[in-house]
C-alpha cells in the first residue's frame, strides 16, 4: 500500500507513478475480474464495440455480452475467448462459432488480463501522469491519475479510427487495495473526427470464474 498524505477531504497518495505501478501488480495478481464496458458518443462508420459485461481469467480466458454495430445494425452478442480461439453466438444463431473478433469491432478480449498487452500493461506507458482529485463509485472513493497513452496501444486492446493520435485516460483506484476500479479513455475510437469516451468498471477481483470453450460450429 502506498504511503498516503492526509489533506482536507481525505488521503492522497504521493506518487501518481508509484501508484499506477503498484496498481498494475495487483491487477496482474488477480486470476479473474469482472467488467462492465459504457460508451458515449458512439458514432462512426464499420463495425464498433459501444459496451459489454463480462468476465476475465487469466491467462487467456474471457466470456460476455457484448453490445456492437456491424452495418448499421445493433447486436447483443455473446462471446467467449479461450485458448487463442475466439467464439461468438449472434442472437440468431442456436450455437457458437469460431470468428475473429476484428470483425466485430475490437481486440481479442482474451487479453484483457495478459501483463504485457492487456489492461494493465495501458499503466506502465502512461505519458506525464498527475494526481487529480479524489472521487467517488458507489460510495468507494477513488485515488484519480490523469495522463496520455498511445493510441496503438488502446488500438490493440479495444478500438481505434486513428491509432497514431493519443488518448487521454483517467484511471480510479480504490486506495484500500489499490485495485483498479475505473478507467476512462477519451479518443477518436470510431470516427477520426470526433471524440467518443469509454469507461471500464471492474470488480469482483479474484472471484470464483471458469470460463470453458464452448460447443462451436
Amino acid at each position: 500500500m502506498l504511503v498516503s498524505a492526509s489533506g482536507c477531504g481525505g488521503s492522497t497518495p504521493i506518487d501518481a507513478t508509484a501508484l499506477l505501478r503498484q496498481t498494475k501488480s495487483i491487477v496482474d495478481g488477480t486470476k479473474t475480474l469482472h467488467f462492465l464496458l459504457t460508451s458515449s458518443n458512439a458514432q462512426g462508420t464499420g463495425p464498433l464495440i459501444s459496451g459489454g459485461e463480462g468476465d476475465a481469467e487469466r491467462p487467456a480466458g474471457f466470456a460476455g455480452v457484448l453490445d456492437v454495430s456491424v452495418a448499421g445494425l445493433a447486436l447483443s452478442i455473446h462471446v467467449v475467448s479461450f485458448g487463442g480461439t475466439f467464439y461468438v453466438k449472434l442472437p440468431t444463431a442456436g450455437r457458437f462459432s469460431v470468428a475473429d473478433p476484428s470483425r466485430y469491432g475490437f481486440g481479442d478480449p482474451a487479453k484483457l488480463l495478459d501483463p504485457d498487452q492487456g489492461l494493465s500493461s495501458l499503466l506502465t506507458v502512461c505519458a506525464s501522469p498527475s494526481l487529480g482529485n479524489a472521487d467517488r463509485y458507489n460510495g468507494e472513493e477513488l485515488d484519480e491519475v490523469s495522463c496520455s497513452l498511445p493510441g496503438t496501444r488502446v488500438a490493440a486492446l479495444l478500438t481505434s479510427a486513428d491509432p497514431s493520435k493519443p488518448v487521454a485516460a483517467t484511471f480510479g483506484v480504490d486506495p484500500l487495495n489499490d485495485q483498479l476500479r475505473r478507467v476512462v479513455l477519451v479518443g477518436p475510437f470510431f470516427s477520426r473526427s470526433v471524440s467518443s469516451t469509454f469507461t471500464l468498471i471492474l470488480d469482483s477481483y479474484g472471484e470464483n470464474v471458469t470460463v470453458t470453450a464452448p460447443p462451436a460450429a
